[in-house]
Order: C-alpha cells, then sequence, then structure tokens
C-alpha cells in the first residue's frame, strides 16, 4: 500500500473526535442524495415506462385518418395493411352522452367488430369476473368506474346520445334566435353484457365500448364505415420500418404511430425526468462542499503532521493525494450506501406509501390523479451508474482545495511549535 493511500484511509477512520462526526455526516449526506436521486429517477422512469405500456394497450400502434372525415370503406385500409404484415380493425371513436335515469355523463365511446379484432384490443383480457367478450348488436361495455358511478351493473340498460342528434334539436330562426327543431329523436338504447378494467384510471373513466354496426347507426354514417382504422406491428417500440411503409402505401390518408399521437406528453415525461436529475444533483453537490469544509478543518488539525511528512521528504503531490483520497473515500463509501438505500426504497415503496397514509390520514399516491393504481419505478443500470460516477467525481473534487492548502504548508512554519 503506497504511503499517501495508507496516509488517506488512516486519516479518513473514525476516532470518536469531532472531525470524525463531520465525516460520518458527511458520508449520510452523500447517501441521502444518490439515494433520493435514484428513487425519483426510478419512479420517473417507472412512471414514463408504465405509461407508454398503458399507451399502448389502451390504443393501437398507429392510426389512420381520412382526410374528407370518416372512411367509407376501412376494408382496403385493413387489407393493405395485412398485406405489409401488421394488423388493423376498422373502428369508431367519438364522444357520447351516457345516460341511466335522470343522469347524464359524457363518455368517449370506441366501437370496433370483434370478429374481425385479432385480440389486439384485449376487452376481453381486461374484463371482469372471467366473462366472456359478448359485444353484439344493441350490447355495451363499461367500466367498473363507470358502473360504480351510475349504479348499473351486467344485464342494466342504458342510453346513448350522439352529438350531432342533440345538436339537431335546436336551431336558429331569421333573426337569430333559438327555437325547437321540429325534428325529433330517440337515443340508442343498449344492454350491459360486461364490465372492464384496464388499470389506466384515466381510460377506465373516460371509455366505454360498443358494436361497429350499432354507432354507425347511432352517428348516421353508412353501413360499415369507420371514423378511423386502428393498426399493430409486431413491436410497438421498434417500428419505423413499419409506419415508412404504411405511409407509402397509405398515401390518401393519415398514418400517425403511437408516439406522433402522444409526443406531448412524452416529451414532457422526457423532460421532467432530466430536469429532476439536474435539480437533484445539487444534493450531492452541497454533500460536497461539506466534504470540503470537513478536509480544511482536518488540514488545520494535521498541521504538524504535515510539516513532518514534508520534513521527512514527502512531496507536495503526495501530500495532494492524501487528501484528495479522502475526499474519493467519502464519495466512494457515501455513494455505495445511497445506491443500497435508493434500491431499497424502490423495492419497498409500496409499504412506504401504506405506511405514511396511515401516520398521516391521507392518500399519497392517488389513482385519480396519478392515473396508475399503483406507485410505478424501474431502476436503469445506465442512470445508476451516471449517479455514482457523478457523485464520486463531485466528492473527490471536494478535496481539491483542502488539498492545495495542505501541499502548500511550509515545514518550517507547521512545525514551529512542535
Amino acid at each position: 500500500m503506497s504511503a499517501d493511500f495508507f496516509l488517506a484511509w488512516k486519516y479518513f477512520k473514525p476516532k470518536r473526535s469531532a472531525v470524525s462526526v463531520i465525516t460520518l455526516i458527511s458520508v449520510i449526506g452523500v447517501a441521502l442524495g444518490v439515494g433520493v436521486l435514484i428513487v425519483v429517477l426510478a419512479v420517473m422512469t417507472g412512471f414514463t415506462d408504465k405509461m407508454k405500456e398503458k399507451l399502448v394497450d389502451t390504443t393501437s400502434h398507429a392510426q389512420v385518418y381520412g382526410y374528407a372525415g370518416a372512411i367509407a370503406n376501412p376494408e382496403e385500409v385493413v387489407k393493405k395493411v395485412e398485406d405489409l404484415g401488421g394488423s388493423a380493425v376498422p373502428i369508431v371513436a367519438s364522444p357520447v352522452l351516457l345516460q341511466v335515469g335522470e343522469k347524464f355523463i359524457p363518455k368517449q365511446l370506441v366501437a370496433f367488430d370483434p370478429e374481425q379484432d385479432r385480440g389486439n384490443v384485449k376487452l376481453e383480457e381486461a374484463l371482469l369476473d372471467g366473462r366472456t367478450l359478448k359485444l353484439g348488436r344493441n350490447e355495451i361495455i363499461i367500466s367498473y368506474l363507470t358502473a360504480r358511478d351510475l349504479n348499473v351493473g351486467v344485464g342494466d340498460k342504458i342510453l346513448l346520445h350522439s352529438p350531432s342528434h342533440l345538436a339537431g334539436l335546436v336551431k336558429r330562426d331569421r333573426n337569430g334566435k333559438l327555437e325547437l327543431s321540429s325534428e325529433a329523436y330517440l337515443p340508442g338504447e343498449y344492454k350491459v353484457t360486461g364490465i372492464f378494467s384496464f388499470g389506466k384510471y384515466d381510460f377506465d373513466r373516460d371509455v366505454i365500448f360498443l358494436n361497429l354496426e350499432d354507432a354507425d347507426e347511432l352517428f348516421g354514417l353508412p353501413l360499415g364505415a369507420a371514423t378511423s382504422v386502428y393498426l399493430w406491428t409486431a413491436d410497438p417500440f421498434r417500428m419505423d420500418g413499419f409506419m415508412k411503409k404504411v405511409k407509402e402505401s397509405l398515401a390518401g390518408y393519415r398514418v400517425y404511430s403511437w408516439q406522433e399521437l402522444n409526443s406531448r406528453l412524452l416529451g414532457v415525461l422526457n423532460v421532467e425526468k432530466n430536469m429532476q436529475f439536474f435539480l437533484l444533483a445539487f444534493i450531492v453537490l452541497v454533500a460536497a462542499f461539506s466534504i470540503t469544509n470537513t478536509l480544511i478543518t482536518t488540514v488545520i488539525q494535521k498541521t504538524r503532521e504535515i510539516g513532518a511528512l514534508k520534513s521527512m521528504g514527502a512531496s507536495s503531490g503526495t501530500i495532494m493525494r492524501i487528501f484528495i483520497l479522502q475526499g474519493f473515500f467519502v464519495g466512494f463509501i457515501g455513494t455505495l450506501f445511497g445506491i443500497v438505500l435508493g434500491v431499497l426504497v424502490v423495492r419497498y415503496r409500496m409499504a412506504i406509501l401504506h405506511g405514511l397514509r396511515f401516520l398521516t390520514g391521507q392518500e399519497i399516491f392517488p389513482k385519480e390523479i396519478y392515473v396508475f393504481s399503483e406507485l410505478p419505478a424501474h431502476i436503469v443500470v445506465t442512470d445508476v451508474l451516471w449517479i455514482a460516477v457523478i457523485s464520486i467525481v463531485l466528492c473527490t473534487f471536494g478535496g481539491v482545495i483542502p488539498a492545495f492548502r495542505a501541499a502548500k504548508l511550509d515545514p518550517a512554519g507547521a512545525l514551529r511549535y512542535e
């Protein structure tokens, strides 16, 4: 073991002195900073990954729209997509007004033909109580949230109002005044045949499912028409080549991937993760400043020893390395404990949240706000490595100023009162 390494470790080891206490506090500060960074980045990464997973599960990998409104012949689009190796389903998606008794709730209707679907919509997997998918004429499937809010269940009937029919109930006369239209209509009546939950709160809250033919009739579309065509491919996260072929084959349509449809949301999540990493890195920087203060105190305390070392032939470089290595030891050990702390917090995050909820009496992670039923988290090895490297480098540089001070000490002055 080299002399500078030996002395650096000797000065670092606890000796029940004030400096040792300050050093321990510095190690704890680094550990807390690293632990917080790992937890926050793991939660942000898990939130982003879970959001992408739910977006893919609850919508589609891509969507096709016509330039002139509804697609009159969606089978043509479906065939071209299948020729390219993908799968497709005609969809009618539109807002509706759901009525049960005197209660009215706006919903987003998604209609498709189960016989044309190859399991891509994944509605049957989301049905509760192990029910099989049943979505024939005059049948509807709603979420558990809708069923709870309206106090309805399987077998009950609900009414749907289309926006176009509601808008036709009133009109303006020649003077611009509103008057009742002479036209009247009956809302569509449908029987609830299933209740679903996709585990994504906003989707479960807003969406209901209907048969494609019933939707065409409800919105006054030609039989078999669709407002869009949903596409699926083998890998939604590596679909650039597939999207290029689809856009070339469907030049007369507008084609959007799921990343393009949700680009703003995904961009915000990415920016938030980067900004939180940047801001929380200052916690480690503060710990590095505390290391500087600790080592300055150590230099003052070890003045005579430094003078003795220099008088025995120790070079200024050796003295510098002693204190820089002390900063490295604090950073390395603090980072190591911080990684362990962060991993443990992420591992037992739900138990911690339940404990905080028990102590405070408040829901710490309400799914109504954060969309998911539990706190997602995903530790990425590269993120941990970056955190470890940045933490150790900052802490090591925290010893540079004290090292310069120690290296510049005059041996004669240091030993004057010895």
